[in-house]
């Protein structure tokens, strides 16, 4: 009888560690399945903004913003220039810059009903070269139909819009001010920024109009035109 119960001790034994192994090796399969799946929606891949899709604006801002960040990097190691030239200051030289005004003017009111308007527009679809903001239109269009509504004229392409108003840069970026996102340093899209770090704007013919982080493309401009 004891010869007996030891075998079954044993085989039991035998039979827990065997579906341990099983089950540990299902869960370091599933981790490296939810690590593949996350790779394939990477920021990295994206080399023009018809690749972004409507899962990709499910990915956490945080890690919108660590890419940006990256690609920042990365630009600035590129045009490193010897700072012991871009560092001299001549003092006679300098005092007409120091005479500019500092201050950028900004329109509250009218930049909150800028905003609300074009809310009023997410859903609808993207359309290049499109020009009604229910029937279709792409970022440029949409920009400058929102803008036009308040009387402000913008040209129609975004290379166009981004020589108007005044450059506030990323550090003074307000709700209404218009950002400039491209790839290679050359700018392909233009949205308006809402506040808290988000952006409405005609993204592509995937998405259309939609309310996105403002760091889903890197930024070139921001621009302030009221």
């Amino acid at each position: 009888m004891k010869k007996h119960k030891t075998e079954i001790v044993a085989l039991t034994l035998l039979l827990g560690v065997l579906c341990y192994a099983f089950y540990d090796s299902n869960i370091e399969n599933c981790e490296q399945k939810i690590t593949l799946t996350s790779e394939l929606f990477s920021m990295r891949e994206v080399k023009s903004k018809e690749d972004i899709t409507m899962e990709m604006l499910e990915i956490p801002a945080e890690d919108l913003l660590k890419t940006q960040e990256e690609k920042k990097e990365e630009d600035i190691k590129k045009e490193i220039v010897s700072e012991s030239e871009e560092n001299k200051v001549v003092e006679e030289n300098i005092s007409l810059e120091e005479s500019i005004n500092t201050y950028i003017p900004y329109n509250e009111i009218v930049s909150n009903q800028i905003i609300n308007y074009a809310l009023n527009f997410v859903g609808n679809p993207y359309v290049y070269g499109g020009n009604s903001l229910t029937e279709g239109t792409d970022c440029s269009g949409f920009t400058k139909l929102i803008f036009a509504n308040y009387g402000i004229s913008l040209p129609r392409s975004a290379v166009e819009q981004s020589s108007s108003g005044i450059s506030v840069g990323i550090d003074n970026i307000m709700p209404g001010d218009l950002v400039f996102s491209g790839y290679n340093g050359q700018i392909c899209h233009v949205a308006i920024y809402l506040g808290n770090e988000k952006l409405v704007h005609a993204l592509n013919s995937s998405v259309g109009i939609v309310v996105t982080n403002l760091y889903i493309m890197p930024i070139i401009d921001v621009r302030r035109v009221i």
